[in-house]
């Protein structure tokens, strides 16, 4: 072959490769978008769409009260279908047709201007629907226009095709402006978990309960399966609330306010229930839910990220400060961020989560330890003497993170040095006087031990402290004699 022959072939090969292929399989792509994320996560974007439209649609004199009154969302679902409806407005045909299908939103798409929003990378509607089931129809009745967009099964089956093409307008179907979004063909675990009787059913609306507290008492309405969900909201006890400046020792919450990279953020943290005795503790041990709803709440606009967390990450463990326990259920706290953009926020992409790593979160951890430290410090002092203490809770209100914020103003908060606005207020904790008659007993024996001198004492297993006590009475009896 001469040279010129071989010049001939290469170039005619060149030619002949015009492309090589790329585009991701379907069924790889749906896999992959889906894959860290649960259930509960992706129903809950859809709920978190069903406020950003609340959030869009609602009058400025709401905006202004910070009020999501007449709102609402209901869900329904069972082995065979899925739905969620609203009454939040509507999706704008210019934002559906920009964006609110896309896999993510373009980069030249125009920001919504919406105050306080929770939706951020555009993925949630359409990993919802994935997540759950293979034919959707999304209807939406809005101010200027209402349309259906069906994604039908062939679509997941199709590599070639990945616009929803069975756009089309639709007539109102309630007069409500609003979304309804229906799922059927049902992916397995989909079914299996709305099935009755199941733990998904038993515990979903808890979640709900606590993920959407803060948007509930503003007036948002969540049903499921037309059961209306009650706020959980985290409380705190606060004593003398009409003497805010008082220096005298009072049960109070840890507060602290500032902005941190534009990020608005404000904490509290206290006591959420009188000290739990050593017995009380020791019998809180045996059960599933010991100290549920104590340790840290985080909150992202309004939304709960992270609920009732007891670890390293929110402080727990840290140098200085002890790993939760029973002797700190009775500690609470809660933590609020805020921005105008979710992308300021220290939130993960599925909204569950908290992104630790973050300048932002790691600046406002700093406070959140120098309250762990505060209250710790103080349950140690009261340390077998718990009650003592519980006769002041009795006289102390319990306050929601509204009330507490509507507080701040008026309490003598220090500044800090910080960048920024920032300001923190250490309350005065009641402190138990030392008595010199009394001196506090402790040691350690096996729990086998234990229940067999319990066994002989009272012919029966009690808690350790009742054992000591008796054994020490039993003792100092003969020795009077």
């Amino acid at each position: 072959m001469t040279t010129n022959d071989k010049s001939k072939k290469i170039a005619h090969n060149q030619k002949r490769i015009e492309r090589v292929p790329s585009a991701p399989a379907k069924s790889f792509f749906v896999s992959m978008l889906t894959r860290d994320i649960d259930l509960q996560d992706a129903i809950l974007d859809l709920l978190d769409n069903c406020v950003d439209g609340a959030l869009r649609d609602r009058p400025k004199e709401m905006a202004d009260q910070d009020s999501l009154e007449g709102y609402w969302a209901h869900i329904k679902f069972d082995e065979e279908s899925f739905s969620i409806e609203d009454n939040c407005g509507g999706i704008p045909w210019d934002i559906a047709k920009e964006y609110a299908f896309c896999m993510g939103r373009p980069e030249d798409a125009k920001p919504e201007k919406v105050k306080g929003q929770i939706g951020v990378v555009g993925i949630g509607m359409k990993r919802a629907i994935f997540k759950m089931g293979r034919d959707c129809l999304v209807h939406s009745h809005h101010r200027k226009d209402t349309f259906l967009v069906t994604i039908p099964p062939d679509w997941f089956r199709n590599d070639r095709i990945w616009d929803f093409f069975d756009a089309r307008p639709e007539k109102p179907v309630s007069k409500d402006f609003g979304t309804t979004i229906e799922i059927r063909d049902l992916e397995e675990p989909a079914r299996n978990a709305f099935q009755p009787g199941s733990t998904f059913r038993r515990n979903f609306p808890t979640e709900v309960a606590k993920s959407y507290s803060y948007l509930i008492e503003k007036g948002f309405t969540v049903k499921i399966g037309g059961e209306r969900i009650e706020a959980r909201p985290v409380r705190l006890f606060f004593e003398r609330e009409k003497e805010p400046k008082t220096k005298d020792p009072v049960i109070r919450p840890y507060v602290y306010q500032g902005k941190i990279n534009a990020v608005d953020v404000f904490m509290a943290l206290g006591y959420r229930s009188p000290m739990l005795t050593e017995d009380e503790q020791e019998r809180a041990a045996k059960t599933s839910f010991a100290a549920k709803d104590a340790g840290w709440t985080i909150v992202c606009n309004d939304r709960v990220v992270l609920s009732s967390d007891q670890t390293m990450r929110t402080g727990w463990g840290a140098p200085g400060i002890p790993n939760f326990h029973n002797q700190f259920a009775c500690i609470a706290g809660i933590v609020e961020f805020r921005s105008d953009s979710m992308i300021n926020l220290p939130i993960t992409t599925t909204k569950r989560g908290i992104d630790a790593g973050s300048d932002t979160y790691m600046s406002a951890r700093i406070r959140m330890q120098e309250g762990l430290k505060h209250f710790t410090s103080n349950t140690n002092r009261w340390k077998g003497y718990e009650q003592d203490l519980k006769g002041r809770f009795e006289r102390t209100k319990v306050f929601d993170l509204r009330e507490i914020k509507r507080l701040a103003p008026k309490l003598p908060m220090s500044p800090l040095p910080a960048n920024g606005n920032q300001k923190q207020y250490k309350p005065n904790l009641p402190v138990r006087k030392k008595s010199e008659t009394t001196r506090r007993i402790s040691f350690l024996k096996e729990m086998a031990d234990i229940e067999r001198v319990s066994q002989h004492l009272f012919g029966e297993a009690r808690v350790s402290s009742e054992v000591g006590e008796k054994c020490f009475d039993q003792v100092l009896a003969e020795a009077k004699k």
